[in-house]
C-alpha cells in the first residue's frame, strides 16, 4: 500500500524542481482538493504546467492522476481529518467564510432528519419508553453523543447506560443483555470493529438495535433494526456532529412527550435532588 501521497511528496520535496514543487506545496496543504478537483485545477492554482503535474505524478509511482483520485477518496471516506481540508474553506473573508460553514451546517440537518421518517421514528420512541435496559454504546468520537444521549434520557426514565464505562471492558456489562433490551450504537467515522460484533452478539440474542452513523458506512447497518443516517460534512478539516447531536436532542423530546408524566415526575425528583443537595454544599 503506498504511504498518504503528502507524506511522500515530504519524502523528495528538496530533490524537486520548482515546477512541481510549486503543485507539491498545494498537496501537502491542501490533499482534500485531490478529490475533488481537476489536475488542471490543480496545476493553475499552483502556476505551473501540465508537463511538471505528469512528471510529478509519475515521480511519486502513480500510473495516472486517477489513481491518485482514487486512493484520496478512500482515505476521505474513511474520515481521514487530513483529506478534508480544502483551499476552497480558506479562499474568503470571515462573512463567506461563516456563511459557507452554516450554509453546510443546516444542510446537514435537513439531509439527517429526511431520513426519519414518521413509522421509525414512532417505533424507536416506542423501544425506548418500553425497554427493560438501554446500552448506548460508542467509541472516539462517537463517545460524547452517546454519553450526550445518555444524559438526556436518564433524566427521563431509569435503566439508560452508556458504554465503554471510563478504564473498563464491555463484557461484564453486556453479559446479562436479553431480548427485553435495546443497544444504541452510535458509530461515526472511523468506526472501531466492536460495534459491529456487538450489534451481532444483540441481534443474536434478540434485543432491538438502534444504529446512529454517517452516509459512509456500509458494512454493518444490516445488523440494525433501525439505522440513522448523519450528515457530517464540513467545510473545515473536522467532522460536524451538529446533525446528531439535534436528532438525539429531538428524539428525547419526543420519549418525554410519550412518557408523560412520568417523565414528569422524574424531572421533578430530580430537581428535588438537585436543590438539596446544594443546600448541603452551601451549609
Amino acid at each position: 500500500m503506498k504511504l498518504p501521497i503528502e507524506d511522500r511528496l515530504r519524502e523528495i520535496y528538496e530533490e524537486l524542481p520548482r515546477s512541481e514543487r510549486l503543485l507539491a506545496d498545494i498537496i501537502i496543504d491542501f490533499p482534500g482538493d485531490l478529490a475533488t478537483h481537476s489536475i488542471t485545477e490543480l496545476v493553475e492554482r499552483a502556476d505551473t504546467s501540465n508537463a511538471a503535474a505528469t512528471r510529478l505524478i509519475k515521480r511519486l509511482g502513480y500510473k495516472d492522476f486517477r489513481e491518485i483520485r482514487k486512493q484520496v477518496r478512500e482515505a476521505k471516506s474513511e474520515g481521514s481529518p487530513r483529506y478534508l481540508n480544502t483551499f476552497d474553506h480558506h479562499a474568503g473573508d470571515l462573512k463567506s467564510e461563516i456563511k459557507q460553514h452554516l450554509d453546510c451546517e443546516m444542510q446537514n440537518l435537513v439531509r439527517s432528519f429526511d431520513g426519519l421518517g414518521e413509522p421509525m421514528h414512532r417505533v424507536i420512541i416506542d423501544c425506548i419508553e418500553n425497554a427493560r435496559q438501554i446500552w448506548i454504546l460508542g467509541y472516539g468520537n462517537s463517545y460524547m453523543p452517546a454519553l450526550y444521549f445518555r444524559q438526556q434520557l436518564i433524566q427521563l426514565r431509569e435503566g439508560v447506560e452508556v458504554l465503554p464505562r471510563p478504564a473498563q471492558a464491555i463484557e461484564k456489562d453486556l453479559c446479562g443483555l436479553d431480548e427485553q433490551d435495546m443497544v444504541i450504537v452510535i458509530g461515526f467515522r472511523r468506526r472501531k470493529e466492536i460495534i459491529s460484533r456487538v450489534m451481532t452478539y444483540a441481534q443474536g440474542l434478540g434485543a432491538r438495535v438502534l444504529y446512529m452513523t454517517d452516509h459512509s458506512e456500509d458494512k454493518t447497518v444490516n445488523l440494525a433494526d433501525w439505522t440513522l443516517r448523519c450528515s457530517v460534512q464540513s467545510t473545515s478539516l473536522f467532522d460536524s456532529y451538529i446533525s446528531a447531536f439535534s436528532m438525539l436532542n429531538y428524539i428525547c423530546a419526543s420519549v418525554s412527550d410519550q412518557l408523560g408524566r412520568s417523565a414528569s415526575d422524574r424531572l421533578s425528583r430530580a430537581e428535588k435532588l438537585h436543590d438539596l443537595f446544594n443546600k448541603i454544599e452551601e451549609s
